[in-house]
């Protein structure tokens, strides 16, 4: 009779503790949900009507093409990707057909278009190459230029740390450019899986 009192009561507890986990959940997702109606309501306010699959016309220097907003927002936190966000589709530049207008050299702009949409379609079998440039050294120079003026330097020529003076077991790596040094250490950049030269520092 005491084994099935003790058991009846811990049945009692846990139905209890079961409960009350639901209940938290309950409130949980109520939460999340309302965040994303929240989440949804300012990014409409923000964006408008707005997404990655639009399809965006371009007029690059007087050459008509297009690309998907996605392939153009794949560099986080580049200029590139903050213009054509949809945040500032109604203040950008276009011309009298509605296009948007990039003031840029096609055969500059053009390398970089498809090296962001081959660089959204890579896989492990056939890497992504970097944009193919002129090597004439005017060419190379104002793609660089071109670069660096939309922000996307970073995620075509990255950049890690490597130690260059200290204990390996000391340092633990957070991410390409985050450390986490137990003593002194010294790091350098160096390129990874490219050979644009970088100007390090110690």
């Amino acid at each position: 009779m005491s084994n099935k009192r003790s058991y009846e009561e811990a049945l009692s507890s846990l139905t209890n503790v079961l409960s009350e986990r639901e209940k938290d959940l309950e409130l949980r997702e109520e939460k999340l949900t309302k965040a994303l109606k929240t989440y949804e309501a300012e990014r409409s306010a923000d964006y408008g009507d707005t997404g990655p699959n639009d399809v965006l016309h371009l007029n690059v220097g007087g050459t008509k093409t297009t690309a998907l907003r996605r392939t153009l927002t794949s560099i986080p936190g580049s200029m590139l990707a903050s213009k054509f966000s949809g945040r500032w589709d109604d203040s950008l530049e276009k011309d009298r057909d509605g296009n948007f207008f990039i003031d840029q050299d096609y055969a500059l702009f053009y390398p970089l278009l498809i090296y962001l949409r081959n660089k959204a379609n890579g896989t492990e079998k056939y890497s992504v190459k970097l944009p193919a440039i002129n090597h004439n050294q005017l060419t190379v120079i104002d793609f660089y230029r071109m670069a660096d003026y939309y922000g996307v330097t970073h995620g075509i020529y990255p950049t890690v740390l490597q130690i260059h003076t200290g204990e390996e077991n000391l340092v633990e790596m957070d991410g390409p450019k985050k450390v986490n040094a137990k003593a002194w250490t010294t790091f350098k950049l160096v390129r990874d899986a490219h050979s644009r030269r970088v100007k390090s520092y110690e």
